[in-house]
């Protein structure tokens, strides 16, 4: 029972250190005072007069353990609204929003989820990783979403040094989509060590076989400057996910269908920040251009 407990205020003290990193900055900066003060009050305490200097050690070690008594107190009241704390603003725009969910968003509560204000309307979920892996989330997220009337579907994420038959063998024998889901998606963010051309060839083989299994053009994930420089000649006419967090939508100059803007959204439910991302188009181009 105490190692669980542990494990999960270091989940939450690993949580609060990601999504508030300048005060962590500054509370790892009165640890480091309260102790080194602890130290010097030991190795002071053994004279018999109390000079200044002790004085001072002491002050600081009685400040900086007062003010870590009341971060702890405010920490753990915080901790119990943290699923309720939504930063609507990230979703405050013209386009249809959508997230995309791996192992990394951790469990969800789906109860909490379901209150969310952002207005999510599709929601891709990662499946497959490489030649055999598979997101150790996906069942339990596909099995719940499926039931929701949230627009689903999901993506491989692309391995570029495996071979590109046996990563969509991996992939199709994981999945199975159907009228209403998201056609499939293949995510790739970095480059081959047998160099761009082996990459493109890759590439193209895994999106083949796709298309002739599904009957549809796969979309094709991937950042603004890795689809510039080693994607855009030879997947122009493929749709396009682009991830870009330091450009607005209005500006990232592509042909896009999807824009990842930001990879810091706060959803009830879920303890770890979630992508964000906005389709271009209405929702009902969305059901009927990109949808089964």
């Amino acid at each position: 029972m105490i190692p669980l407990k542990l494990t999960n205020l270091f989940k939450q003290a690993s949580r609060f250190v990601c999504t508030h990193p300048k005060i962590s900055i500054i509370i790892g900066i009165f640890v480091l005072i309260f102790i080194i003060s602890l130290i010097f009050y030991f190795l002071e305490s053994n004279k018999k007069v109390v000079n200044v200097k002790q004085k001072t050690i002491n002050l600081l070690a009685i400040t900086s353990l007062g003010l870590l008594i009341t971060f702890f107190i405010v920490f753990k009241r915080n901790d119990r609204n943290a699923n309720d704390l939504e930063n609507l603003n990230m979703t405050n725009t013209d386009y249809v929003f959508g997230i995309d969910l791996s192992h990394y968003q951790g469990n969800i509560n789906w109860k909490k989820f379901e209150q969310t204000h952002h207005p999510i309307e599709f929601i891709f979920i990662r499946a497959t990783m490489g030649t055999n892996s598979k997101d150790r989330k996906f069942e339990e997220y596909w099995n719940h979403l499926k039931k929701t009337n949230y627009i689903i579907g999901v993506y491989h994420y692309y391995r570029p040094n495996q071979d590109p038959v046996a990563q969509f063998e991996n992939f199709k024998n994981q999945v199975r989509l159907s009228e209403g889901n998201l056609i499939p998606v293949l995510d790739i963010e970095k480059q081959s060590i047998h160099g761009n051309k082996k990459l493109v060839e890759g590439l193209k083989k895994w999106l083949e076989l796709a298309e002739e299994h599904f009957g549809v053009k796969p979309i094709i994930y991937t950042g603004h400057k890795f689809y510039t420089s080693y994607l855009q000649r030879d997947f122009n006419d493929y749709p396009l996910w682009v991830a870009s967090y330091s450009r607005k939508t209005e500006s990232l100059h592509l042909r896009w269908d999807f824009h990842q803007f930001t990879d810091k959204v706060r959803i009830k439910g879920i303890d770890y920040p979630v992508d964000g991302n906005n389709f271009r188009g209405s929702l009902s181009n969305l059901k009927s251009t990109f949808c089964f």
